[in-house]
């Protein structure tokens, strides 16, 4: 019997045909599943300078979070989400809120004063989340100081 608890990890070189089932129901573009895009994951999972992490309901993949992180000479590091994608099954149960809360922290340990993202053509839905989270939105813009 499963507990349908969430279970955040770093993203594997192995979850690329999940990742891409996941984007696709999640209605993101997803990439043409070529020798290139492989390549381009396996970099993204074993790049230092981001975090790619998933969130795991029962061992499936249902939710993802990308952030990468900018040094900076005369000011603090800054972390940009990149994306954070949650399947539709599962939304409004506290899973993005989880990945964004984690993602945060990541990026507290790692120095950032600040966490960014922008957001193209925010709807509502995604304006709430994110003012939910705590971010403070400059147009299409979103930001959030992090204190220690």
């Amino acid at each position: 019997m499963s507990d349908g608890r969430v279970h955040i990890r770093r993203g594997r070189r192995t979850d690329f045909t999940a990742v891409m089932a996941l984007l696709a129901a999640s209605g993101v573009a997803v990439p043409v599943p070529d020798r290139a895009t492989l390549r381009r994951w396996r970099q993204l999972v074993a790049d230092l300078g981001g975090d790619l992490y998933l969130a795991l309901v029962d061992d499936a993949v249902v939710g993802l979070v990308h952030v990468t992180y900018a040094r900076q000479l005369a000011t603090p590091p800054s972390a940009r989400l990149d994306q954070l994608v949650v399947a539709p099954s599962v939304r409004r149960r506290g899973i993005g809120s989880a990945l964004l809360a984690f993602v945060e922290r990541r990026a507290r340990q790692r120095g950032c004063r600040t966490f960014t993202c922008v957001v193209p053509d925010a709807d509502a839905a995604v304006r709430a989340f994110l003012d939910k989270a705590g971010t403070a939105a400059d147009a299409q813009r979103f930001s959030k100081p992090l204190r220690d």
